[in-house]
Order: structure tokens, then C-alpha cells, then sequence
């Protein structure tokens, strides 16, 4: 691609005039960058390294210096924005097969498919644009952000998935499902019940793609993960206590959630965890406890309770766990 139309797709400025007029590749990666690359970054060190690796241009939002006039530097003003401009114009030329499916039926697919039938899409712009790039013809790419898949092929599907093979549920408890499905019997399914449509519409559009899959590898998703725990907060295996931290990764099904922990759980003392600005209703049957910052929940071993809601990125919390401090210290929870 010359560097004339990459402006002209990314609303980019071509600061100077090299001595090249075209590139090869676009990389990301300083370290991966080959002689005749684009480069695209800020980082004045990531910058250097491309350039001792024969990178012919730097695409930036941000000034920089122009540190080799023989190749190309452009600045646009947003470089996210950027390869949007770039992604509408590869996928004109390229045949590929894009759908959406909301947040949590994507975590369900990804735990039950081989990464190498299907190529998900995240919420990391420059991930999602190697990932497209590198794509075989006539792959099927999944994603979950409409705003994001309308920007770069307004073409994509929202599948409206024939039940064909409808799941029959057995049993269930607040985490395990059993259930039948295509006269196959699976017991103890780590799906929540509250999953349980979801998964049959993933199924079923799989089968419908002749894609393979295996219900047995199902496993939780951030949307609704237990962390189980003893008194003093250290992890336990799955089922070996009496307590555990259930993680949610979006707020906005909060009251199913609660309504399903109720339901399930008749039993058990369950408390909410929220932070101080979120704005939260009042629930029955479940007390509310706030936090500031989300190192004080390790405070939860002065609360008596069986289930804890938060809402949470998974990793941050597994981590703070793992790291937590154990000296006594004045719990900084706030009751309600």
C-alpha cells in the first residue's frame, strides 16, 4: 500500500517526505518488525526499535519527532479510529463471515470450541485487527460489540438460531447443570441454570455451521465465576467449602442474579459487594456491603456468609487474593 492512500483511509497527515513511497506489512509489535513494515505506536523507545529493524514508516496519534527522514511518519488522531479505516477497506477485498452474539454466549462458545474453528474478537482494537488480518479466507469471526462490528462491516449477522435440538435439563444446582441434549445425557456441567438458554442457542448454532464442539469442556465464564473460599479467604477447590466469591463481570443482570441466588439457595446468607459510586437498588434477602477500592474486599473475613457477589474483573480479584496481606487490620467495608 502506498502511503498516499494509508492517509487517505486512517484521515492521517504525512508529516515528511520520504525517500519510499509504500510498505509492506503493519505491525504492531516493534520486535516483530521486518524491513519494509509499517510500524503503528507512540512508545519513543517502541519507535526506535522499529525503526533499527528497517521499519520504511511510523503511523502515531500522537507528535513525535521525525527521527529518519528517509521513511515515511504520519500522524492521525486517533489510531484506533485509524484501523477502522484500514479494516473497512482490507474486508471489500476479502471474503470472511461475521457474527454477534452477546457477551456471555461468546465466553460460552470459546470454552467449548478449538481456537482454530472459530476466531473470536475482543475488546482490544489492535488484537482484533491482527486477528482479521491473519484470518483464512471464509473463516467464521465471532463478536460481541455491535457498535464495533457496524463500524468495520456493516454486513455482520445477529443470528436468529433455530432450536433444532432443544436441551432438556435434569438437575440442577446453583453452579452444576445436567441436562440432555441430542439423547446424550451430561451430568454436572459447570453452567449455571441461569446459562442454560444461552448455551442451547450456542449449540445449536454450532450445529448448524458443522462446527465441533465438546459440552463436557465447559467450565464458568467471568460473567458468573465462584471462587471458593475458606474463613480466612484462601481458595479452595470447587465445592470443598461452604463459602465462596462469585465474581460478575457486568452489573447490569445484577438483579437476576440476585433473584437466581435466592431461588437456588433458599439456605444461604448472601451479601452484595459494591463500590460507593455505583448507584444499586435495594434487595430483599441480601445485605449490601460498599467498598472504595477493590483491595478492601479482602475484608470479607469479618462478614459471616455462603455467597458473596461482586462485581469484578476476574483476574484483578484472583490476583488480590493470592497477594492479600494478612495482618489484622479495621475493616474500611461500610454497612447499609
Amino acid at each position: 500500500m502506498t502511503f498516499e492512500n494509508l492517509a487517505k483511509l486512517t484521515n492521517a497527515q504525512l508529516l515528511n517526505e520520504p525517500c519510499i513511497s509504500s510498505f509492506e506489512r503493519i505491525v504492531f509489535d516493534p520486535n516483530r518488525v521486518k524491513r519494509g513494515d509499517l510500524f503503528i505506536g507512540n512508545d519513543i523507545d517502541e519507535i526506535k526499535t522499529a525503526l533499527v529493524k528497517d521499519a520504511y514508516a511510523v503511523l502515531s496519534d500522537k507528535q513525535t519527532n521525525i527521527l529518519d527522514d528517509e521513511i515515511a511518519w504520519l500522524k492521525c488522531e486517533n489510531i484506533d479510529d485509524a484501523l477502522i479505516g484500514l479494516l473497512r477497506y482490507y474486508l471489500m477485498q476479502t471474503k470472511l463471515n461475521f457474527v454477534c452474539f452477546d457477551p456471555i454466549e461468546v465466553a460460552l462458545m470459546k470454552k467449548i470450541t478449538a481456537k482454530e474453528s472459530i476466531i473470536f474478537l475482543n475488546s482490544d482494537a489492535r488484537s482484533n485487527f491482527q486477528k482479521i488480518l491473519d484470518a483464512p479466507q471464509n473463516s467464521l469471526i465471532v463478536g460481541y460489540e455491535q457498535n464495533y462490528l457496524q463500524n468495520i462491516y456493516p454486513a455482520f449477522e445477529i443470528p436468529a438460531v433455530s432450536i433444532l435440538r432443544p436441551i432438556t435439563k435434569i438437575k440442577s444446582t446453583l453452579f452444576l447443570s445436567s441436562f440432555e441434549y441430542k439423547d446424550q445425557l451430561y451430568e454436572n456441567i459447570k453452567l449455571p441454570e441461569f446459562f442454560l438458554k444461552k448455551f442451547e442457542n450456542i449449540v445449536n448454532f454450532l450445529d448448524s455451521k458443522s462446527i465441533d464442539y465438546k459440552i463436557n469442556k465447559c467450565d464458568f465464564t467471568p460473567y458468573f465465576y465462584p471462587i471458593f473460599i475458606n474463613k480466612a479467604l484462601k481458595q479452595k477447590s470447587f465445592g470443598a467449602t461452604t463459602r465462596a466469591i462469585i465474581v460478575i463481570k457486568e452489573n447490569k443482570d445484577l438483579k437476576n442474579f440476585i433473584n437466581y441466588l435466592n431461588k437456588k439457595a433458599l439456605w444461604a446468607k448472601n451479601i452484595l459487594c459494591l463500590q460507593k459510586d455505583n448507584k444499586y437498588e435495594k434487595f430483599e434477602n441480601i445485605e449490601i456491603v460498599t467498598y472504595t477500592k477493590l483491595a478492601e474486599i479482602t475484608k470479607l473475613k469479618d462478614f459471616e456468609f455462603n455467597f458473596a457477589i461482586i462485581n469484578a474483573d476476574l483476574q484483578n480479584l484472583t490476583d488480590l487474593l493470592k497477594k492479600r496481606e494478612t495482618k489484622n487490620e479495621p475493616s474500611l467495608f461500610k454497612e447499609l
